[in-house]
């Protein structure tokens, strides 16, 4: 068996997995929630059939659910509290946990067994608890992940042991606090478990999850990645890492690369949203069967809903006919979201260790495409990942939208310390791993920018994977390599569009500038919290006195 029984080790534990046995508590299944959801007061059943239900055991004419969330629609970062991070307030948040699970045990819970991983080299098994009333984000739970019936149990039972308990979510959307509006998160990462209260959002249920997951990897000497993977042809493996909205789930699920891929170039995808990389067995493993994805591209009655699961935080219409059907794009509000099968495409649940793997940045002050040539500066540039959050996706403030952010490896549900994941990173790259930065956004100057389109970025990485790419180095950004030849593969303007000039003072400026936010992030990491290491500043303060030189030579 993959994890196994353990005594609870932190009072976190015993308080939530105690939960799960109380009286009002029994196990469910996904044909209970789907029944369940289907009367759910705020569900729609749509009339768009589900994609294969008879592989959750659900009734072969079961429709697509939507759910929607009322005014939140995204995740809220600023709801989770760290065990490991409370100190004095430990015993506040331990009794506010204690009264949220009393007070849920006396209202009648379901209890929903799943795993969490696609390769018998790491399966957990995996429990959620939630009030009746929330059957439709624990049917979807089921969904995105894989409920305990076969064929997932029959690979459980032949996966490897972990010294690792069980991982247990406990969720429980009506709880309220006044001193916490915005709802509570509790995570015990080192005792593999979580609590969820007073969000409705399912996106929490699935990241909570998935940090859990993620963290156990790490434990296990595995890489932990938000992120896409997938092979073209017989080419090692590429893994995109970014944020929602970056461009990684359109860069990793493309079947054809904007039409320039060729007829024997053919795409497996493993997944586009979280995977690990077992450093010692040259595994590259899912952890879910489904995609959660935007809705924002679909069109009404688009071909792509027939492999739709499920839907959230989208709108319906009622057609004269008498079919009620989703409306997506967007049109409702930001972030619609959906569970939907990966046999859009041809896919694996897992593949070798990649071969290249690329930052997905939205700093401007970078072209489309670069080569990392050190590895202490691939680590560097990941963990100072550049971006801006996609509207909708966080329940932040508009205003903070605009505003470029840091993101380490772009994983915002990084539990475990950050140094920890720069050293898995390294491995991986002194393991051969090659190094890119794509900025998919815009290149150039404020108020002067030149648009990157997707079809761009596409064309980038099937060349990238062709290996036609030549390299020179970036005289202004030591440790980066642009391409040579980007007008013959990429159009004959590209060079005019995108290539960094050294004889612009102001962009220069720019570029040390963004170098500098960089320096400083990672630098607090280093002095404020004691989670970074020189090794990995030191690159990009090289990089800094390369541009001063230029800028004021001697």
């Amino acid at each position: 068996m993959a994890t196994k029984h353990m005594i609870p080790a932190s009072p976190w534990r015993a308080y939530i997995e105690g939960a799960f046995y109380a009286n009002s508590v029994r196990k469910t299944t996904m044909a209970e929630l789907y029944d369940l959801a289907v009367s759910q007061p705020e569900v729609v059943e749509t009339s768009h059939p589900m994609h294969k239900p008879e592989q959750f055991k659900l009734p072969k004419t079961a429709k697509v659910l939507i759910s929607n969330d009322g005014g939140i629609v995204g995740r809220t970062a600023r709801a989770r509290r760290l065990v490991r991070e409370m100190g004095k307030d430990k015993d506040k948040y331990l009794g506010m946990l204690g009264e949220a699970i009393y007070n849920f045990n006396r209202r009648p819970g379901l209890w929903l067994e799943g795993t969490v991983g696609l390769h018998p080299d790491f399966m957990v098994k995996a429990h959620l608890l939630s009030p009746e009333t929330d059957a439709k984000n624990m049917l979807d739970w089921g969904i995105n992940f894989a409920p305990w019936m076969k064929p997932w149990t029959d690979l459980y039972k032949k996966s490897r042991a972990l010294d690792e308990p069980d991982i247990m979510v406990f969720a429980d959307p009506e709880w309220s606090n006044p001193a916490f509006p915005n709802g509570l998160v509790i995570i015990d990462e080192a005792q593999n478990c979580i609590a969820i209260l007073g969000l409705r959002y399912f996106g929490e249920r699935k990241k909570g999850t998935l940090t859990l997951a993620w963290t156990m990897g790490v434990r296990q000497n595995m890489v932990a990645c938000h992120g896409g993977v997938k092979k073209i042809g017989d080419k090692p493996p590429i893994a995109f890492f970014g944020l929602s909205g970056s461009g990684k789930s359109s860069l990793t699920n493309s079947h054809d690369h904007g039409g320039t891929l060729k007829k024997g170039e053919k795409v497996t995808v493993v997944h586009d949203d979280a995977f690990l990389i077992d450093l010692e067995h040259n595994y590259t493993i899912a952890l879910e069967p489904s995609l959660f994805d935007k809705t924002d591209a679909v069109v009404f009655d688009d071909p792509i809903i027939k492999y739709f699961y499920s839907a959230q935080n989208v709108g319906t219409t009622l057609l004269p006919d008498g079919k009620l059907k989703m409306v997506c794009e967007d049109i409702r509000n930001d972030n619609g979201r959906c569970l939907k099968s990966r046999d859009m495409f041809n896919h694996k649940d897992h593949c070798e260790r990649p071969g290249k793997i690329v930052w997905l940045q939205k700093d401007t002050s970078l072209p489309p495409l670069c080569r990392v040539s050190s590895m202490a500066l691939a680590v560097a540039m990941g963990a100072s990942l550049s971006t801006l959050r996609a509207k909708g996706v966080e329940n932040v403030d508009p205003k903070e939208l605009e505003k470029l952010v840091i993101e380490p490896f772009a994983n915002p549900f990084r539990v475990h310390p950050l140094i920890v994941d720069c050293q898995q990173f390294l491995k991986l790259f002194k393991q051969g791993t090659e190094c890119y930065i794509m900025n998919t956004h815009a290149f150039g100057l404020p108020g002067s920018l030149t648009d990157i389109p997707k079809e761009l970025s596409l064309s980038i990485v099937t060349e990238l994977l062709r290996g036609s790419i030549e390299w020179r180095d970036w005289k202004a950004f030591a440790g980066l390599e642009l391409p040579k030849n980007g007008n013959e593969l990429f159009g004959h303007d590209y060079d005019k569009k995108y290539k960094p000039t050294r004889s612009s003072v102001d962009y220069l400026n720019f570029l040390r500038d963004r170098m500098q936010d960089r320096i400083t992030f990672l630098s607090n990491k280093r002095d404020l919290e004691g989670d970074m290491e020189n090794t990995f500043i030191d690159p990009l303060v090289l990089a800094r006195k390369v541009i001063d030189e230029i800028l004021n030579p001697i």
